[in-house]
């Protein structure tokens, strides 16, 4: 049976408008791969899922990553999926439109495999919904033939049984040490006709993959051992940039991995285990990123990441070689991940060059003996110096991290709470800075050396914070504090067993969802307190217990590296207050992560480095004495017509700074693009011409414009007319909504076309039917379903409203609309001068007697600026009026510069 593709702008319409964010759903974002479905069937259909929002989902770099890196096989079709708020999930109920992907709207109950990234345990109820609106079994065991493979990866999945009862399998590790060529033989055995119980058991038998059951007869192995990309830092990575978003992101800015893994070997940090061992990116490969991300992602800020930036080799080289690169064009570095004690003031000092970022320190506990326990050593001395000189270089804030709950020996006068208020106390006595405090929960992690260690209780964790929030006087200090009752549903996903999989479900069929967002959290707690009451178990009493030292755990069917002996010795070493030295190639604490392939790469040679010349972006200063405008008109259609008007000025300044135009910026802290836009058209309303401009340091031709511009605009928005004309800084030019007058509309009806001639009837109508009300109305294809409405600007939201009022209704439960065309004020330019003064009469006696909004008094200078429609006076093209203005402005400035050579 042929595969149904889901449209949605056809399968909800102007339904869209009734969501929050409709363009999450949309797809068409600029860099997205849509690979036509004329394969005949051969191709593996994978779904690339993530369960949270959109905005938090393009903001991962492990799905683009993993986007990118399939879709390169010529055998695979990836596309993305993520988790959508409620509002939408009660829209494809309504409309019994199952969950799609956004690149082609394939059902996910129609792809061949749909994976999960899982950076964090609470995803998991955003995995149970996308597999519900996706018509997919929940459990594993009750998928037939006909259903897609599911499977997991990622941070949040290295202990699998809690989650067992939902996937298929899970691969353990990073994606590109082994995930791509497995999942490329299986598009292999999908071309040469297997089933999907054959391609199941082909990628159970992979090292990498965890199976429930799984054993030596079934599976070839009884451990599944995590993928290391080993040649991560020599070769390029899979770019992690593309698609560009369709609306502003958590995190928007780009990304550019310098190190994987981390030297410190902190005794908490799960993450540090599963990227072990540390990898150094080479300085090229980082430089060939940030140029990529510069010319064609559009970037002006770039996180440099990795688990400890400050630990890259020659750091302070990078940033300067990066800073003298790009510093003319406005582009700024930030290392958001840093330890106290590898921050230096020189390091400061680059980073605050172009743009300050935020100063943000982990700093966990604040006592030395405590830190040496964590394997970690903050200098205090050391912290009060860099905020020190960071207040003379203009930070007013910093943002600091705490825990509570970890195992360190407390005694009645000597707490974590207390430690933590007396630090802060004394570090703002002596900067005199504003602190930002963030303190959460610990929650002991399988696969470190505190997997083992009992959990802190809601009721100890509450003490704790309220105590750090009372102590902390307000105005100094802004102090947020994770929920507590978090503490309790991630302990039961982090270390819980197979049976945590019948609580995970019943809590999800009661109402939770997107747990990990604390607002959602709150609102889903009384159905997991339900779930726990009902599990036949004592669930709270089993995540808070310490584990045996003897014990089985559930995650004992995964390796990432580290033998038990090693995590034993850690545990050991924590008690007593020891450090263990960071990685080395040459390390003496060999933790069994490193081999023949895989070892610690952290040293860096840049003088082979490449480093593209500086270029220079040039700002709108007055000196500029010839400039040229560009006014284009532009589409916003087949699907753009849900993108925010913020968001379609985000694109547009990113379209310009990939295009390479010569554009002028504006001044100030943070130059970007000039450029102005007529009109703001509300959400879900189409247009074949909207108005936009933006000033040139140099000509274009019209059609070169347009063609650099289109190949950077996402689906839908597309510039379709353009001018370019000169113009000076003798004087002021006219904004696009000076000239405009209104706009020309169809109404697509939902509503019947009696009602509709009732409502032009009605008293509610007539600001906008009355003789002098300067609009009108085509009624022709009334019977059809279509109005034509012809509105002054001002009156056009009233109109809407209107509507509303009369029907009962939101507008688009009206009528779909679509703007057909922008109107000017009208147009002098071609007038004589016998003419223009007898109209300029005429228009002071239209204002003596109220008729006019405004005169614009600059006419005597021939300023050529469009006038105020008044009442039997014809519409102006917008855009024809521009082109009429361009020849006039290059000829009269063609016409001065002959007359000062002579």
């Amino acid at each position: 049976m042929e595969m149904k593709l889901v449209n949605p702008t056809e399968a909800f319409g102007v339904s869209l408008c009734s969501v929050q964010n409709p363009s999450s759903y949309i797809g068409g974002e600029l860099g997205s791969i849509v690979k036509k479905h004329d394969d005949g069937g051969r191709m593996l259909n994978f779904g690339i899922a993530f369960p949270d929002v959109y905005g938090i989902g393009m903001s991962n770099q492990a799905v683009k990553i993993i986007y990118n890196g399939l879709n390169a096989l010529g055998s695979v079709r990836c596309e993305r999926v993520f988790a959508v708020e409620k509002d939408f999930e009660e829209l494809l109920s309504r409309t019994g439109v199952p969950l799609y992907t956004l690149e082609t709207g394939i059902p996910l109950r129609s792809l061949d495999m749909l994976g999960f990234s899982i950076g964090y345990e609470l995803g998991i109820t955003g995995v149970l919904s996308m597999l519900d609106l996706g018509g997919i079994p929940l459990r594993a065991c009750d998928r037939g033939e006909d259903d897609p493979i599911v499977i997991a990866g990622g941070c949040g999945s290295t202990n699998p049984a809690p989650f067992s009862d939902f996937f298929d399998a899970f691969f353990i590790g990073e994606a590109e040490g082994g995930m791509f060529e497995l999942v490329g033989r299986i598009a292999k055995m999908k071309r040469d006709g297997a089933t999907r119980a054959e391609m199941l058991a082909e990628f159970a038998r992979d090292r990498h993959v965890w199976t429930r059951g799984m054993s030596a007869e079934s599976c070839g192995h009884q451990k599944a051992f995590r993928a290391v990309w080993s040649e991560f830092g020599r070769v390029p990575s899979v770019e992690s940039f593309m698609p560009l978003p369709n609306m502003k992101p958590v995190q928007d800015h780009g990304v550019v991995e310098i190190m994987r893994g981390c030297p410190n070997g902190c005794r908490f940090c799960h993450a540090g285990v599963y990227y072990r061992p540390q990898r150094a990116k080479s300085r090229q490969l980082i430089i060939d990123e940030v140029e990529r991300l510069v010319s064609v992602g559009g970037y002006r800020e770039i996180s440099l990441t990795s688990l400890s930036s400050a630990d890259y080799p020659d750091i302070e080289g990078l940033l300067d070689c990066l800073n003298g690169m790009y510093r003319k064009q406005n582009v700024s570095f930030q290392l958001p991940s840093l330890k106290v004690n590898s921050f230096s003031l020189p390091l400061l000092e680059k980073l605050s060059e172009v743009r300050k970022s935020t100063l943000t320190f982990a700093v966990e506990t604040p006592e030395e003996a405590w830190q040496l326990m964590l394997n970690k050593e903050v200098y205090a001395q050391h912290l009060v110096d860099i905020i020190l000189d960071a207040k003379k270089r203009g930070w007013s804030k910093a943002k600091f991290y705490f825990m509570v709950g970890l195992p360190l020996p407390e005694t009645d006068g000597k707490t974590e709470e207390k430690a933590i208020v007396d630090f802060l106390l004394d570090l703002q006595e002596r900067t005199r800075i504003q602190c930002n405090v963030n303190v959460g929960t610990f929650i002991p992690k399988p696969h470190t050396a505190y997997q083992r260690i009992r959990q802190i209780s809601p009721e100890e964790s509450a003490r704790k914070l309220a105590y750090i929030r009372d102590n902390l006087p307000r105005g100094k200090f802004h102090v947020g504090t994770h929920d507590i009752n978090t503490s309790y549903i991630e302990g039961l996903l982090s270390r819980g067993d197979e049976r945590a999989g019948a609580v995970i479900l019943s809590a999800y069929r009661k109402g939770a969802r997107l747990d990990a967002w604390e607002n959602h959290l709150r609102e889903n707690l009384p159905f997991w307190n339900e779930a726990f009451d009902e599990a036949g178990w004592d669930v709270r009493a089993e995540i808070l217990r310490e584990r045996g030292k003897d014990e089985a755990l559930p995650w004992d069917g995964v390796s990432l590296g580290p033998s038990k002996s090693f995590f034993e010795k850690e545990w050991e070493r924590s008690c007593s207050g020891v450090l263990t030295p960071k990685c080395a190639p040459d390390c003496d604490h060999k933790c069994g992560v490193c081999g023949d392939r895989t070892k610690v790469c952290a040293s860096d040679s840049a003088s082979d480095a490449v480093v593209p010349p500086a270029k220079e972006v040039r700002v709108a200063r007055d000196n500029i004495p010839l400039m040229y405008r560009a006014v284009f008109q532009f589409t916003k259609c087949d699907g753009a017509e849900f993108l925010s008007h913020l968001s379609m000025i985000e694109m547009f300044n990113r379209a310009v700074l990939r295009s390479s135009l010569p554009v002028i910026y504006t001044t100030g802290f943070n130059p970007i693009p000039r450029l102005e836009f007529a009109t703001t058209l509300s959400l879900g309303v189409s247009s074949a011409a909207e108005i936009g401009s933006t000033v040139l340091f140099d000509p274009v031709e019209p059609e070169d414009f347009m063609r650099m511009m289109n190949g950077n605009l996402p689906k839908g928005i597309r510039i379709t007319r353009c001018t370019v004309f000169p113009v000076t800084n003798q004087r002021r030019r006219e904004s696009l909504s000076a000239a405009l007058w209104g706009s020309v509309y169809e109404y697509a009806l939902s509503v019947p076309p009696e009602k509709v001639r009732e409502f032009l009837a009605s008293e509610g109508a007539a600001p906008f039917t009355e003789s002098g009300s300067l609009c009108s109305f085509d009624t022709s294809r009334l019977d059809g379903g279509i109005l034509g409405a012809t509105l002054l600007f001002q009156k056009d939201r009233p109109f809407r409203n209107a509507l509303e009022s009369f029907f009962g209704k939101r507008i688009w439960e009206i009528a779909a609309i679509r703007k057909v065309l922008t109107l000017a004020k009208p147009d002098i330019t071609g007038w004589t001068p016998e003419v223009n003064e007898a109209y300029q009469k005429s228009l002071l006696a239209m204002k003596s007697r109220g008729e006019m909004f405004s005169i614009n008094a600059s006419f005597k200078s021939r300023t050529l600026h469009p006038f105020e429609k008044s009442a039997g006076e014809e519409f102006t093209d917008y855009f024809e009026l521009y082109a009429r203005i361009a020849q006039v402005n290059a000829s009269l400035i063609e016409q001065r510069a002959r007359m000062g050579a002579e």
